[in-house]
């Protein structure tokens, strides 16, 4: 696969995990604002907390930009190429997660990130796109 193809497939990644930690940040101030869900009321009180937390939007709008580049890189990138590249959210996510809100990342996730990058890593070189 073309470096200049990989680089934009790892674009596409980092726009889906910012959304993610947006999500993830917006759960939080959500979850301080709002007393567990046990009836209706405590429903609506959470959709009004979800609906004006900016982050909230800030995912959607960087999912739907994600989105649209995703559909762009297809149109050039096969997808059986292409898709593997996703499974880098399994690896920035927790990365991020663990810089952003302190969750701690243990050393099975650093054994399975490191089979996740050595099998993209094959598939992209087997790639004649």
């Amino acid at each position: 696969m073309q470096i200049f193809n990989i680089l934009k497939l790892v674009f596409f990644v980092t726009l889906m995990c910012a959304g993610q930690i947006f999500f993830k940040k917006t759960a939080i101030i959500v979850s301080k604002k709002v007393e567990k869900i046990s009836n209706f009321s405590n429903l609506f009180d959470f959709f009004l907390t979800i609906i004006s937390t900016n982050y909230f939007f800030l995912a959607l709008v960087t999912y739907g930009l994600a989105t649209f580049y995703w559909l762009y890189l297809l149109q050039s990138i096969p997808l059986s190429m292409a898709y593997p590249f996703t499974a880098l959210a399994m690896v920035i996510i927790p990365m991020a997660s663990s810089y952003f809100f302190n969750e701690t990342l243990d050393d099975v996730f650093w054994v399975g990130a490191s089979l996740i990058f050595m099998g993209i890593i094959i598939i992209s070189f087997s790639s004649k796109s």
